[in-house]
């Protein structure tokens, strides 16, 4: 969720959910909801270990949008999954995995 924008990414198992299914849940909730967009679901760029609150996602967050070329990042604290939009001609997985480990987290990529 971003506050600033108002907007949230949901990643969920369609064989499981639809959409309209998630809009009509956060609207029975009181809040306004409606469907943007729709694609398949993104795979992990690394996975990191220590990430267990809200404190740490941040911390990884920011290193990793210090990297040249990162566009976002998101942090599934739970699984220990982060997603990183970049650039692959500014970044690296590599780069990646060492602006992680630069922060104080153990980091390698989801695939190789």
């Amino acid at each position: 969720m971003r506050l600033e924008t108002g907007r949230a990414r949901v990643i969920y198992d369609d064989a499981q959910q639809t959409p309209e299914k998630l809009s009509a849940a956060i609207d029975k909730l009181g809040y306004q909801a409606s469907v943007l967009g729709v694609t398949a679901a993104p795979k992990p760029t690394l996975y990191v270990e220590g990430v267990r609150d809200a404190t740490a996602a941040r911390k990884v967050e920011r290193a990793l949008k210090q990297v040249k070329g990162v566009k976002d990042v998101s942090v599934d604290r739970k699984a220990g999954e982060v997603f990183v939009d970049y650039d692959d001609q500014a970044a690296k997985t590599s780069d990646l995995v060492a602006a992680a480990e630069a922060a104080g987290f153990k980091a390698r990529p989801a695939s190789p």
